[in-house]
């Protein structure tokens, strides 16, 4: 008996338009600081980008700004402000890049699977998604990409690990604290602005049995009648680092996933057998928040002085 609440405005949400995907839960093959920009890297609206459609295996090659096209479409509402989708288009064509740089010995150079790349969606599927307002927020999203073509985040001369996720705590982490590693520009910054967001809390339960099951890879939960999770140890952000399970140290990111959780900051409780977790913010809560985004651009910020906001230090050329 799993339930999660979720307000009528996020469902509502959901099927008229989309939700911000990008999730990453890891940093896999990829390096402590992002690689120079190479020749290949080079911007060109025509280039090739060949991406492995997870569910199918089949990797598909299309144009660069089909390739955006699709990531600002699945990763982020239609109805958000045209510098926030821009400020997004320029963040996934900077991931983009680094991404490729780094698997440049596979046969593709991107995958559509959230967790660990970006998400990405066909223009077909987009349409279908968007139902009458298709030609509207189609039209509005090309604009938005073309009006930033080519144009990336920089840290010192070099593409940066431009990471995003929907709504922060309140305050964005710091990726050493969730990561490991050294990103100068992926440090903590205030983003209060998310709390007012109306799908900033949400909720899960779990009966004993369920919570028993979803950790059992982690830790072996044998005591169904008091609260087996205890000693949460946080990072500077409010997102937790670790905590003890059945007496076993488990990852706070572990944690979220085993049990679904929208963010790894999270209060747990226990009473009569029913295991009750109340969430913060949606996502790892590292770079950019989409929603933060969002509303910066309605305070009139621009594009370029949102992704700085972001990603510190950095520039946007």
């Amino acid at each position: 008996m799993k339930t999660v609440y979720i307000t009528t405005m996020f469902i509502t949400a959901l099927l008229m338009l989309t939700l911000p995907l990008c999730a990453k839960n890891s940093i896999d093959n990829l390096p402590v600081s992002a690689l120079p920009l190479s020749e290949a890297q080079k911007p060109d609206a025509d280039e090739t980008v060949r991406v492995k459609l997870t569910e199918t295996g089949e990797i598909t090659s299309i144009t660069l700004k089909d390739y955006l096209f699709g990531v600002v479409a699945a990763e982020m509402p239609a109805l958000y402000e045209e510098e926030a989708l821009k400020a997004q288009a320029v963040a996934a064509y900077t991931y983009y890049t680094v991404k490729k740089e780094a698997d440049e010995i596979k046969d593709y150079d991107i995958s559509d699977d959230f967790t660990t790349d970006q998400a990405f969606i066909t223009v077909a599927a987009a349409r279908e998604k968007w139902g009458d307002g298709a030609d509207e927020f189609e039209s509005k999203i090309r604009r938005c990409i073309s009006e930033v073509l080519g144009q990336r985040v920089l840290f010192e001369g070099k593409p940066a690990y431009t990471v995003y996720h929907a709504i922060s705590f309140g305050v964005t982490e710091n990726a050493a604290e969730v990561w490991g590693g050294e990103y100068p520009y992926l440090i903590s910054v205030d983003s209060s602005f998310d709390k007012t967001e109306k799908n900033y809390l949400s909720s899960a339960t779990f009966t004993a049995a369920e919570f028993k099951t979803a950790m059992s890879p982690y830790a072996e939960v044998t005591n169904t009648e008091e609260n087996q999770i205890t000693d949460l140890i946080r990072t500077a952000a409010g997102g937790v680092k670790s905590a003890s399970v059945a007496g076993v140290s488990v990852s706070g990111l572990d944690i979220r996933t085993a049990l679904g959780l929208r963010s790894a900051n999270f209060e747990v409780s226990f009473a009569e057998g029913v295991y009750t977790f109340n969430v913060k913010g949606y996502g790892h809560s590292v770079g950019m928040s989409q929603h933060g985004a969002h509303y910066l651009a309605m305070q009139g910020k621009n594009y370029k002085e949102i992704l700085k906001h972001y990603y510190t230090g950095c520039e946007v050329e």
